[in-house]
């Protein structure tokens, strides 16, 4: 028969693993086996612990103020009721008191690491919910220090966990991923619930990052989870986060999430987290376009709430979408009154700083103050550019757009009512750099992560999971790369003077509340075009990327005949919606094109007016500045690969070497991904031939086949240095994934990113003989000193087929 100390300890670790009920069974069971004063105490302190987290919040405090009203109570168990106490007393939202209960504890704990471990951990939870991650984190350091010196590596992950938490809250990413990821793997093996658990803080992670989709996945899966196990407390904390991640796509179903989790609270007899759930009732409401004063009333009491609980940002990011609904409603003095009383610093989440920004230029907007919108507009982005630079991951940095693309649209369309092309051209480099305008370093060496991507490329194809934990391995490397540097956008008379130089163009297409326009630049005219709705040539470019698939495959035969008549008409017709009315203005001259996302897949080189005409295709003017800074010079050193299963691969690049006086080609099994790596790293221009995949989920996963499976976009950072110059001659691997309206992403913007000057993709499917000769022509002109983009449009104007190659980048 078990002892009542043994049976406390099981009591403990059935607490621990979120087993309440079960722990309040033996701590019965002990209670009917002892006359031990001490042990009773601290079965008392355990047994509220259980009843606080089953919602008997009456309860929990009674047994603890009889642990502490009791004489001769020892130093350990004193400690522990308060505590105890105070984490029950935090949990019903009594945070004052909570923090006196806390401090109480410390001292009688002082000469027990392991329980003053502890009080820290259940202090810095505390702090969390007061919006004070400073405090929580120095209060989480100090208890992960104590564990580890203990020995505890379990409490020592919970501790790290909630640190990377806090970490998160102070916006962070990066260290909060890190410490996430570290503490994660000693935390799962303990119990299944804590999988659940880490997914839901893992979730605010990928929601800071702007990838909602992957973390709406992984709170549903912790919603089923928690309510499984009869955690409803859990549940509905998980169901707010999950309320917040579909807000901006599904306000009605964020309603009804908030409004769950609210009931739930109730239930639990959390009144301020019930609060806390009621707000994000009103903010679901307002953002699915509620205009009523009742609203208005209702938020204002809530937030009253939120801050007399020490809620402040909850309070302000309430505040902020209240003036949201009075700028709808316009009540602008009452909007500006509302927004004076929300004051942000660097401390703040990055959310409520660029909320902030983004109702001060909608209340400036709505007040027909557009240079005032503008500035505010450029300062939120100028916090969300400064934020970006914390990290140098493409990935990360791609993801967090999301956060800026209001405000970019609201600088845009602030651009546009004022007319001039100087403040519309710096808006088109604000709106379509939100993630380009960090330039990261090559990141060092990353071991871990080349071991990753070999495992990727040899894992079975069936083996869905096992690959998906790759995956994930493989972006959180990614995610620790050096930081980065920010760089202003350039203007326009900079441009104008580098446009001059070699007698170029520019024509930026804007897409803004379903219309286009183009921005014509020359060395000494810029024009705004109006070119009506954006929808038709979307329709247009979708049906154009079908013909092109279809005429690659059927290079002959009636119904190709008949695909490339269609396909011709096609691109007629978009010429005419987006090139005809520029060229007034732009004339005959090399052309850069920075198009608007929406236009991604418009094969350029093949539209009627630029036929034969070089174009290439930056990420934005600012980049084809930088790239272009002098001429691409000679190639001294060229590299060719040759991946399997494409019958003309190796013809294609040794007919593309003869034109090179040295080189160096790589086919069959030597083509592979380390001989590939060396390759690139010592070349100027490298061809690569092959079959490519460009998954459009996570675009860095694009990958060109060689010998022993696919060579990803991931494994370009492990690269020393890259070429000047890159040829992906493999279909797909032209494709752009576009993400969050305005950034795009794909192998040719992966390479860009890394530091080649020029990328030449195609757009779609293209016949292995067609590629072929268009390259054989295309090497010949460039080793006799022709720039790619020039090489490329004196290709195009001599093949009869459409050629769907376009340089991205600097093309001269």
């Amino acid at each position: 028969m078990r002892d009542a100390e043994d049976l406390h300890q099981r009591a403990v670790e059935a607490a621990n693993t979120s087993e309440y009920a079960r722990s309040l069974e033996l701590i019965a069971q002990a209670r009917a086996r002892t006359a031990d004063a001490d042990l009773i105490d601290r079965l008392d302190i355990t047994a509220a612990w259980g009843e606080g987290e089953l919602g008997n919040h009456a309860g929990a405090v009674s047994l603890c103020q009889g642990v502490l009203a009791r004489e001769g109570v020892s130093r350990l168990a004193l400690g522990l009721a308060h505590a105890q106490l105070g984490m029950v007393l935090m949990r019903n939202g009594d945070t004052a008191e909570a923090s006196d209960q806390f401090a109480a504890a410390l001292e009688p704990l002082q000469d027990l690491p392991e329980h003053l471990a502890g009080v820290h951990t259940n202090r810095g939870y505390m702090y969390l919910k007061l919006n004070d991650p400073l405090r929580a984190a120095d209060d989480f350091t100090r208890a992960t220090d104590l564990y580890g010196a203990a020995g505890e590596t379990l409490l020592r992950a919970k501790a790290q966990f909630n640190l990377a938490y806090a970490q998160l809250l102070r916006s962070d990413l990066v260290a909060a991923i890190r410490g996430m990821d570290e503490a994660a793997a000693v935390l799962i093996q303990e119990a299944p619930i804590n999988q659940a658990i880490v997914e839901q803080d893992r979730a605010e992670v990928l929601l800071a990052s702007g990838r909602a989709q992957e973390a709406a996945a992984a709170l549903e899966a912790a919603v089923t989870a928690y309510g499984n196990a009869g955690l409803r407390r859990f549940q509905a904390d998980c169901e707010i986060i999950l309320a917040r991640t579909v807000l901006a796509d599904d306000p009605a179903r964020s309603r009804a999430l908030a409004a769950r989790a609210s009931r739930r609270y109730d239930a639990h007899g959390s009144p301020v987290p019930a609060t806390q759930a009621r707000a994000a009732v009103v903010i679901a409401e307002i953002e699915g376009g509620a205009t009523t004063k009742s609203l208005l009333t209702r938020a204002d009491a809530l937030a009253a709430d939120l801050r007399k609980a020490g809620l402040r940002h909850d309070a302000d990011r309430l505040a902020l979408h209240t003036a949201r609904l009075a700028i709808r409603r316009r009540e602008l003095p009452d909007a500006a009154a509302r927004l004076a009383k929300v004051r942000t610093n660097a401390d703040s989440p990055i959310s409520i700083r660029l909320l902030t920004r983004e109702l001060r230029a909608e209340h400036a907007a709505a007040r027909n103050h557009p240079g005032r919108s503008r500035s505010y507009a450029r300062q939120g982005l100028g916090e969300l550019h400064s934020w970006q630079a914390t990290f140098g991951s493409l990935d990360l940095q791609t993801s967090t757009v999301g956060h800026g693309q209001h405000l970019a649209r609201l600088g845009l369309r602030a651009a546009m009512a004022d007319g001039s092309p100087a403040v519309l051209f710096e808006w088109s480099e604000r709106a379509r750099a939100l993630a380009s305008r960090v330039t990261s370093l090559r990141p060092p060496p990353d071991p871990g992560l080349a071991a990753d991507l070999t495992a990727l490329r040899l894992a079975d194809p069936a083996d869905v999971p096992a690959r998906r934990v790759l995956r994930d391995r493989i972006r959180a490397h990614s995610w620790f790369a050096t930081q980065g540097t920010v760089g202003e956008p350039t203007d326009l008379a900079t441009l104008q003077a580098r446009l001059a130089v070699d007698d170029s163009a520019l024509i930026a297409h804007l897409v803004l509340d379903g219309s286009l326009t183009a921005l014509a630049v020359t060395a000494t005219d810029a024009t705004v075009i109006p070119l009506g709705e954006a929808a038709p040539v979307r329709t247009l470019l979708d049906r154009i990327a079908a013909d092109l698939d279809f005429a690659a495959q059927n290079r002959a035969g009636p119904m190709g005949d008949a695909v490339r008549t269609s396909l011709r008409a096609d691109l007629a017709k978009v010429a005419d919606l987006l090139i005809r009315p520029t060229l007034s203005t732009v004339g005959y001259r090399r052309l850069v094109l920075t198009p608007s996302a929406l236009l991604t897949g418009t094969p350029w080189t093949e539209l009627p007016g630029l036929i034969g005409r070089p174009v290439t295709v930056p990420t934005s003017a600012t980049a084809w500045l930088e790239s272009a800074r002098e001429p691409i010079g000679a190639m001294r050193e060229v590299g060719f690969l040759a991946g399997p299963r494409l019958a003309r691969a190796e013809e294609e690049v040794r007919r593309a070497h003869d034109s090179w006086p040295r080189g160096h080609v790589l086919a069959g099994a030597e083509a592979d991904s380390v001989r590939a790596g060396w390759l690139a790293a010592r070349v100027d221009l490298l061809h690569l031939a092959g079959h490519g995949t460009h998954p459009g989920d996570h675009p860095l996963f694009a990958a060109v086949e060689l010998a022993d499976g696919p060579w990803f976009g991931h494994d370009i950072d492990l690269l020393p240095r890259v070429p000047d110059v890159v040829v992906l001659s493999a279909c797909d691997l032209g494709q752009s994934s576009v993400l969050h309206s305005e950034e795009s992403l794909g192998m040719s913007a992966v390479w860009l990113h890394a530091g080649a000057r020029a990328v030449l993709s195609s757009l779609a499917l293209v016949a292995d003989d067609l590629a072929c000769e268009v390259f054989a022509s295309w090497h010949h002109q460039v080793a006799g000193g022709a720039a790619p983009a020039d090489a490329l449009a004196r290709v195009s104007a001599e093949t009869d087929d459409v050629v769907p190659f376009l340089c991205f980048g600097a093309g001269w």
